[in-house]
């Protein structure tokens, strides 16, 4: 009997009520092992660790105990974004397993197979996969922007203050979150601020009086030196949000005055305790071109005088840059028009429709079991409200006990609702993904071109490697290790035109 592992992750709590705990991953992966003749040697859990890293302790404890271990044949996880959502996480997650000579088993996506196919899969799914989680992180973003611009922080607030819920969710929608003083702490935080003001206390004594008052960090410890020495210079204090570049004046009462606050950073100055902070700004072919000339990455800036921004060699030391620069639009445009010089066979792409018909199949009825266990639940809760109604008009229950009652009903409700609102949500998530590998089958040119950003950069680390760029054109287009072995199964075409380019590449690239 062969040996293999089991890998679980939840990242929220959220997930473990969706049918995502640890324990169902665990059962499910169990299950399947078993019925394929394995036996389970282990299982390697992470709770309340995200996809987006690979340092999650579960997960490097699994990869060495595959490393180390010859006897493990297989890995097993319910599906492969509980591996990751990065897809160079990903891909150097299978690399290691690959490498260790240990099979990586999707159980609710059997169709990802180590065929070409199902690596090409494997890979768009990945792709995608970390674009949603992309889209879901600026789905965040845009809430705690609406909170900012009606006057409210966006995010935990900082020491004296509480968020606070008000209006509950009686309508069906969620209670609204704004600052309040804490009770507690607002007192012995103002007269941080006291002390400070007079110049006559450095932060480590004030921290030390207040300290002895009660003043407590929510761990129950003395508040840390750096946190007390962002409050004394954060204008928050003074009634002004500064958030993601944005200042603006918040509806939370203020706890000094801006006066008071320009001197409080004018004494921390005084005392060098200041710092700064660069941005940086994300170009698309970041990481994909290189100079010809030299073998540097290309960087891009913007030319304020010509308000135009310009990717170039980074290395300006080794040679002449005259000539060589060239505009962001320009290059990306060229590459743009690279894809056009590769497409699927009509075989290849049939196949790969085909196992993605049955992944998304066996998805969707698992969504559809689970939407139809909460519907279930919901019916009963439901139907408890019915009985304790009939139980007000018979005077069994008092009408506190109803109104409490009433209350917990409708929000058991609401909660069963909202995960089935999840579970559609995942459905049209996993269509959207559908739907990206389909138009890839059909036309990567113009699936490419139509693509948003974040979903851009998935495609180009998919078929490219990189760029060799000079003279403002691209000498020689790298295509991925996984392109090329499609190309020399004759999966995936090439137009003949390039061909002895590829040629030369691939020379180039077994010579290494």
């Amino acid at each position: 009997m062969k040996n293999a592992l089991i890998y679980c992750r939840v990242s929220t709590e959220e997930q473990a009520k969706e049918g995502y705990s640890l324990d169902a991953q665990e059962k499910f992966c169990a299950k399947f092992a078993e019925d394929d003749d394995y036996r389970i040697v282990g299982v390697f859990r992470d709770e309340g660790k995200s996809a987006t890293s690979l340092n999650r302790q579960a997960l490097q404890d699994l990869l060495a105990k595959c490393q180390q271990d010859d006897s493990i044949d297989a890995v097993f996880v319910q599906e492969t974004d509980r591996l990751a959502r990065n897809t160079k996480d990903h891909l150097t997650i299978r690399a290691i397993l690959q490498k260790a000579g240990v099979k990586l088993v999707s159980v609710a996506q059997p169709m990802l197979d180590d065929s070409p196919e199902g690596n090409m899969i494997d890979t768009i799914l990945a792709s995608v996969n970390q674009f949603q989680s992309d889209l879901n992180s600026r789905k965040t973003k845009k809430g705690l922007q609406e909170r900012f611009n009606q006057g409210w922080w966006p995010g935990w607030v900082p020491l004296g203050y509480l968020n606070v819920a008000v209006g509950g969710n009686a309508d069906g929608r969620k209670a609204k979150k704004i600052v309040k003083k804490d009770p507690e702490k607002w007192d012995l935080t103002k007269e941080a601020f006291k002390l400070y003001l007079s110049d006559n206390y450095s932060v480590f004594e004030i921290n030390d009086t207040l300290y002895k008052k009660g003043l407590r960090s929510k761990t129950g410890k003395k508040v840390p030196h750096s946190v007390l020495t962002v409050v004394l210079k954060n204008p928050f204090y003074a009634g002004l949000m500064k958030w993601n570049g944005q200042e603006k004046k918040g509806k939370h009462d203020p706890m000094i005055s801006m006066a008071e606050h320009y001197r409080a950073v004018r004494i921390m100055e005084n005392h060098n305790q200041h710092a700064c902070r660069r941005r940086k700004h994300t170009f698309l072919l970041r990481g994909f071109a290189f100079c010809n000339i030299c073998g540097q990455r290309f960087t891009a800036d913007k030319v304020s005088k010509r308000n135009k921004e310009y990717y170039h060699c980074a290395n300006r030391d080794k040679h002449s840059n005259h000539g060589q620069n060239i505009q962001v639009e320009d290059l990306e445009k060229i590459v743009e028009e690279q894809f056009k010089t590769i497409q699927f066979s009509p075989s290849f792409a049939k196949t790969v429709i085909e196992k993605v018909r049955g992944i998304f199949n066996n998805k969707k009825d698992k969504i559809n079991k689970q939407k139809q266990t909460l519907y279930n639940k919901k019916k009963a809760t439901e139907s408890k409200r019915d009985t304790a109604e009939e139980k007000l008009f018979k005077g069994i229950i008092t009408d506190d006990d109803f109104v409490r009652i009433r209350d917990k009903f409708r929000t058991d409700v609401q909660q069963i609702q909202d995960q089935v609102n999840k579970l559609d949500e995942q459905r049209e998530l996993d269509i959207d993904a559908v739907q990206e590998i389909l138009k890839l089958t059909r036309n990567i040119y113009e699936t490419y071109k139509t693509a948003p950003f974040g979903l851009k950069r998935q495609y180009l680390g998919l078929f490219w490697d990189k760029f060799m760029v000079q003279d403002k054109q691209i000498q020689q287009a790298v295509p991925t290790d996984l392109i090329l072995r499609l190309q020399q199964e004759s999966n995936v075409l090439i137009r003949k035109d390039w061909l002895p380019q590829l040629n030369a590449i691939r020379t180039c690239l077994i010579g290494l």
